[in-house]
């Protein structure tokens, strides 16, 4: 049996063929091409963005560094009320000098230096601490039942932001514990103790108080007016105790 191709079927298979070869190309050849022409359109827009931002940048490196020179000359005003990292003999001896130059006696000195960062509780009736804890305030004449109650107060200050209860952790400061046994002259001592309530540096008083030693000295005779016998005399000592913030450079 014998097939004959009339035209019709010559010129439908030429076309099949060439869709076919078309097909090929557009999905082998052109589409690959138009995928890589769309990435990198969308990397060109990528980076023209990048472009755009760096040149923000650029544009506002010059406030920034004005901005970085003023906290960095407020950071060195900070340090200042902060006493440098002592050792435990440097912190005897700055101490000790202070004592003796004040015209006193130093019976006992104690020191523990924290190996932590300093981390000092808020006072338990601020905003910090009741937000932190929300416990009852105790006051008996607080109106606040509790610490919604009193941060929510009045919606509209400004003053109960919760930025205000902000919690910020101290970096490079450090606490010496001191406590001290001191005796002399009783003004002489209450100005010792003004002077430690009133330094320019980060010292906290913890406590202090005020007692009297009594001893009994003998007497002897030396043949002159002065009698033999036993004499009792009296020294004013105070005891204190305080903190000090040492701020690493």
């Amino acid at each position: 049996m014998k097939f004959e191709m009339t035209d019709r079927d010559k010129k439908l298979l030429i076309f099949l063929s060439v869709f076919v070869i078309v097909v090929c190309i557009g999905y082998w050849g052109i589409y690959p091409v138009i995928k890589d022409i769309k990435n990198i359109d969308k990397k060109i827009e990528t980076e023209k963005d990048k472009e755009e931002m760096n040149q923000l940048k650029i544009s506002q490196l010059p406030i920034i560094e004005t901005e970085n020179e003023r906290m960095k000359e407020e950071i060195v005003g900070a340090r200042e009320s902060y006493y440098q990292i002592m050792s435990s003999n440097e912190i005897d001896k700055h101490f000790t000098n202070m004592v003796l130059t004040s015209g006193l006696y130093s019976y006992d000195l104690n020191i523990s230096i924290s190996k932590d960062t300093t981390s000092l509780e808020p006072y338990q009736y601020s905003k910090k601490a009741l937000l932190a804890s929300d416990e009852y305030v105790s006051d008996d004449d607080s109106d606040y039942d509790s610490a919604d109650d009193y941060l929510n107060e009045d919606e509209d200050d400004e003053s109960l932001d919760l930025s205000d209860v902000e919690d910020y952790t101290s970096t490079g400061i450090y606490t010496a514990v001191i406590t001290m046994k001191i005796g002399g002259d009783e003004d002489k001592l209450i100005a010792f103790l003004d002077s430690l309530c009133n330094t320019d540096k980060k010292l906290r008083i913890v406590n202090y108080n005020f007692s009297e030693e009594k001893s009994i000295e003998y007497n002897v005779s030396d043949g002159d007016d002065e009698t033999e016998g036993y004499d009792i005399k009296s020294n004013m000592i105070l005891n204190v105790t305080f903190e000090i913030y040492m701020c690493e450079e």
